[in-house]
């Protein structure tokens, strides 16, 4: 066999190449990989001079068809998985999840390879109730969150694949897995944290309660499991694996500091960590009944797994203390500002680190920014919303003008994403079954779209009928971002900044968060950006402006009855120098009659009483408990240098 193996130099990539390696040493592997944040070529170092590497983007045409001739499997591991990196630079995310599979596709079509195995994650399905005995199975409908980009992008994928065979009769087959660990893994999971920490003698993180539960899975099993798909699998099928090794992470943690040696003193709870689903599990059994398939190391011989899983983290720590070290750039579209992705070990969690551009040395920003492939992107996701809408019952009842009105708003980058959010809307509603969309309302398209009202028939369990409506933004579930602007001088956070505006239609002078709506495919460091220079005046062009930080602090929960909307917070630190603002001192104010109000950290109370804002109280809160940061509220009369 010869087998063209996508994103081979990440963890579960890496692991499946050793395997089939070892079991069928005759075979031919090639793998194509670009090398991204967590591609390490050092994971297929063992093994690098029995197989053929290409580095090279999955949506590089010429690259992949090269790769491809000759190849009688694809195996198609290859995506960004990282979900913090996702909100800063989503495009990206699009690009080689959805779009590159669709590329994948299309050139092993071109060349008639008869086979092609697609790996996802369980993440597509959502999240299951905690105290539930509920299993995620094949027929488990698609329902990622909305603000995970990397589980929303795999279940597009997935059904990319799965159209690409009803369309071509291609034989695809898709995997779903749950949570794999074993060796190669990288040191910001959950697994390889508690096992690094617990050598340099550093406590052991766990976030929130550490009842949230996931299954897990060696990697040496699910390498088996894809072993027998392409063996045994039925062409157009899905397949899930899960070892029925669900666990909460109190338990990893206090049986990974056992086997260890360490006493659970070695734990502590940290901040939870938002939109931290609390349980995934899958029922195996199509996979097992069907292809026979049976994992090594499962719930009983757990502890075996885990205990191979530290000895080789002991044993290849040359491996793992690099890539602690190791950065990820994120960079602005303007390239002058750019990110560091970091892991805080203490806290188990991963931050965003912002500096100019031009002060880093050794850099390298990617040639293509993909903007050249935007409009493709968009055709790709709106060809899927306009799927999931003609699926929907309530869609095929509404009415021909309301239908006709809907994909008016699809093709318009200002309302995409209304459309978007509208085409989650299942048939089914708890008790209630929407029956149709009767009215959709909003401004006119030439004085710009803000907000629209939509209005449902709803039908519940005794037949009786009632109209039922909400409130989105234009942007559906890109509904925006608040933003707590945090001024730091001289290594000490002084003033918080904010926005001095006339209320519409009151008249009243508030104070409120800097923020408002995405564009299309706006990342959210550009967001950011863009924001602090409209709203604030702030322009990080100016050399005594320094973005340094930015925090993510979740999703407010919409208004209850009223929205859909999740607007997104962020605590945003910035670092002024010696120029900006040089009058106002460490203890003062500056208010201007419009623009930038720049109010002392220290009277804080006296700022929650001016700031009808909720946002601001929100996202007060969610930062000092997050554990990453602490601000000094004290008021603090010293003058600034």
């Amino acid at each position: 066999m010869k087998l063209l193996v996508t994103g081979a130099a990440g963890f579960i990539g890496a692991n499946f190449v050793h395997y089939w390696n070892h079991k069928y040493p005759k075979d031919e592997i090639r793998v194509i990989d670009s090398l991204t944040y967590a591609g390490n070529i050092e994971n297929l170092a063992p093994v690098i001079k029995k197989i053929k590497f290409i580095e090279a983007d999955i949506n590089d045409r010429p690259k992949v068809s090269q790769a491809m001739k000759g190849v009688d499997t694809v195996v198609h591991f290859a995506a960004e998985s990282h979900v913090d990196r996702s909100i800063f630079d989503p495009s990206r995310y699009w690009q080689t999840n959805v779009h590159g599979t669709v590329t994948l596709l299309e050139e092993a079509h071109k060349l008639g390879i008869p086979r092609f195995h697609h790996i996802s994650t369980d993440e597509v399905y959502g999240e299951l109730p905690l105290l539930s005995s509920e299993k995620f199975n094949e027929k488990t409908p698609y329902s990622p969150r909305p603000d995970n980009l990397y589980a929303l992008s795999k279940a597009e994928a997935d059904k990319l694949v799965l159209d690409f065979y009803k369309k071509t009769d291609m034989f695809t087959t898709i995997s779903n897995c749950s949570n794999n660990y074993g060796p190669y893994q990288f040191p910001e999971k959950f697994m390889p944290i508690v096992i690094a920490n617990l050598i340099d003698g550093i406590q052991v993180p766990i976030h929130g309660d550490g009842r949230n539960v996931r299954d897990w899975i060696h990697t040496k099993d699910h390498a088996y499991a894809i072993d027998l798909i392409l063996q045994k699998g039925k062409k157009g099928q899905t397949y899930l694996i899960g070892s029925d090794n669900d666990r909460d992470n109190n338990y990893i943690a206090e049986k990974i500091v056992s086997i260890y040696g360490e006493d659970a003193g070695k734990i502590r709870h940290v901040p939870d960590r938002h939109s931290n689903d609390r349980r995934y599990a899958i029922d195996a059994t199509k996979i097992i009944q069907e292809l026979g398939w049976k994992p090594e190391i499962g719930r009983e011989n757990f502890d075996d797994g885990l205990k191979e899983t530290i000895d080789w983290y002991k044993n290849n720590q040359d491996w793992w203390r690099p890539l602690l070290k190791r950065r990820a750039v994120i960079s602005d579209e303007d390239k002058i500002v750019s990110a560091f992705i970091t892991l805080d070990r203490e806290t188990g969690k991963t931050k965003f680190i912002f500096g100019k551009l031009e002060e880093k040395e050794g850099i390298k920003i990617p040639k293509s920014d993909l903007k050249e492939h935007f409009v493709e992107a968009n055709i790709v996701r709106y060809e899927m919303v306009m799927k999931n809408l003609a699926s929907k019952k309530w869609y095929q009842n509404s009415l021909d003008n309301i239908k006709d009105e809907i994909k008016a708003l699809a093709i318009s980058p200002a309302t995409f994403g209304y459309v978007e959010d509208l085409s989650s809307h299942e048939d089914k509603i708890g008790e209630d079954t929407l029956l149709k969309l009767v009215k959709i309302d909003h401004a006119s398209p030439e004085f710009g779209i803000y907000g629209i009202a939509t209005w449902f028939v709803v039908e519940n369990s005794k037949g009786e009928r009632r109209s039922e409506g909400y409130y989105s933004w234009g942007w559906g579930p890109k509904s925006g971002a608040k933003l707590l602007v945090l001024i730091r001088r001289n290594g000490e956070i002084t003033h918080f900044a904010f926005q001095r505006e006339g209320k519409f239609p009151t008249g009243s002078i508030e104070y409120n968060l800097a923020g408002g709506f995405p564009r299309l495919n706006e990342s959210v460091l550009n967001f950011i950006l863009r924001s602090l220079k409209k709203d604030l005046g702030l322009n990080v062009h100016n050399p005594n402006i320094t973005l340094n930080e930015i925090i993510s602090l979740g999703r407010v929960a919409p208004d209850s009855g009223m929205t859909n909307n999740h607007p997104n917070l962020y605590a945003v630190i910035v670092d002024f120098g010696r120029g900006i603002y040089p009058e106002v001192q460490t203890g003062e104010k500056l208010e201007e009659n419009e623009g930038i109000v720049l109010w002392p950290v220290g009277e804080v109370s006296e700022i929650v009483s001016k700031c009808d804002d909720s946002y601001f109280l929100s996202a007060m809160s969610r930062l000092t408990l997050s554990g990453i940061y602490t601000i000094n509220f004290s008021t603090n009369n010293k003058k600034n240098d």
